[in-house]
């Protein structure tokens, strides 16, 4: 159980840095051509993004897409999961902060095989489509030596969980988090992704939270 563990976790986080081509996107103009909007057909999520962004090509098993800014190192990416994994939840699935855990502890690991060391920054409570969720945010340099930063939104479910992954130059902060901001106040999860609770948070009883 432990190692079917750790390779489902391994796989969720890896899906976030994948881009092979399967079905599972929708995408049309909106609001008056400037921005357009992907809709998961998988999970259901949609966001919108802007126009001049590029899609990537579809996530493993229609799990997400990454999108990238015209300019720049730069990617965000969105993606669904399972909660396939034994945790301590009342329904004995994995709790939101034992999956932030792991996958602190895999990234942690993931970059130190590239010798990348990563700092660590106080990680946040936020929300997700209007779920409660965990924020957590790291910066490295990259192998051309420019300084990163990559923040993780993560929200679970007894059944599914939502992930948005940032990673952007630490230098271009004031220029494309703003429109990551916009981004996540149209994000829409698709459907009740938590059923160990009957009441589902809505949208406007979770604001979002600004990114900093």
């Amino acid at each position: 159980m432990g190692r079917l563990r750790w390779l489902s976790i391994v796989l969720a986080v890896c899906y976030w840095q994948g881009s092979l081509h399967s079905p599972g996107y929708a995408e049309q103009a909106t609001d008056g051509g400037t921005w357009k909007s992907y809709t998961n057909s998988r999970f259901g999520f949609s966001a919108q993004y802007p126009s001049d962004w590029r899609l990537g090509n579809p996530m493993p098993d229609g799990t997400g897409i990454t999108l990238s800014p015209p300019t720049g190192e730069g990617q965000v990416t969105l993606s669904g999961f399972m909660n396939v994994l034994e945790g301590s939840s009342p329904d004995g699935r994995q709790t939101l902060d034992e999956f932030v855990t792991a996958h602190r502890r895999i990234i942690t690991e993931l970059y130190g095989k590239k010798h990348i060391t990563i700092a660590w920054e106080t990680d946040r409570s936020t929300t997700l489509g209007g779920f409660a969720a965990k924020q957590l945010t790291f910066t490295y340099r990259s192998d051309r030596n420019t300084e990163m930063r990559e923040i993780h939104i993560m929200s679970l479910g007894r059944n599914e969980g939502r992930g948005v992954r940032i990673k952007s130059q630490a230098s271009s902060k004031g220029t494309m988090m703003p429109l990551v901001t916009k981004l996540l106040g149209s994000y829409q999860p698709g459907r009740d992704q938590n059923a160990v609770s009957p009441f589902a948070p809505t949208r406007d009883s979770l604001p979002v939270t600004p990114l900093r």
